[in-house]
């Protein structure tokens, strides 16, 4: 969906409040894809003194499997991001500058903006919580549901000799 700022930019308008579904099913994190259903977004533009400013908010389900038990789990998320939209930058080298977001037609893409938004902000480790045992790493047994009587070796052998010496 393309948002129309052009009244906006030229001074014309206030402010302009849009909601959209962004698909971002296409996206894949490890070979699985995290958005099961679309991310909603809510965009406030408004214009104050010649600036216009981009508020979104976006809410999504992540569907994320635990990197310690391997357990699949989901996890919501509310993320905001704002942007200051221009024409035109100052300096046309600056096309990766993040402080302005340039709309020389006057036009936002949303489905573009809360992809750039939304993907570099992943977590790049996921938990299922935060004092999850994960698996034994003998049996594979999951900690979190059943204790495990394995026997746990206490460090690495080669280091035996040390601790004879703090004995």
């Amino acid at each position: 969906m393309k948002l129309d700022l052009n009244r906006l930019l030229d001074g014309a308008g206030d402010s302009v409040v849009v909601t959209d579904d962004v698909d971002l099913s296409w996206y894949r994190h490890r070979g699985m894809a995290p958005f099961k259903a679309p991310v909603r977004l809510t965009a406030q533009a408004k214009s104050r003194a010649g600036v216009v400013s981009l508020d979104c908010t976006y809410r999504y389900t992540l569907e994320l499997v635990c990197d310690r038990c391997l357990a699949p789990f989901s996890r919501e998320i509310t993320q905001e991001a704002s942007h200051t939209v221009v024409r035109a930058l100052q300096n046309p080298e600056d096309q990766d500058d993040e402080e302005y977001l340039p709309a020389p037609d006057g036009f936002v893409e949303l489905d573009e903006l809360a992809t750039n938004d939304v993907i570099p902000e992943l977590p790049s480790r996921s938990l299922c919580r935060e004092d999850c045992k994960g698996l034994c790493p003998i049996c594979g047994c999951d900690r979190n549901v059943t204790p495990c009587q394995c026997r746990q070796e206490e460090g690495d052998p080669r280091l035996a000799a040390l601790d004879k010496f703090f004995e």
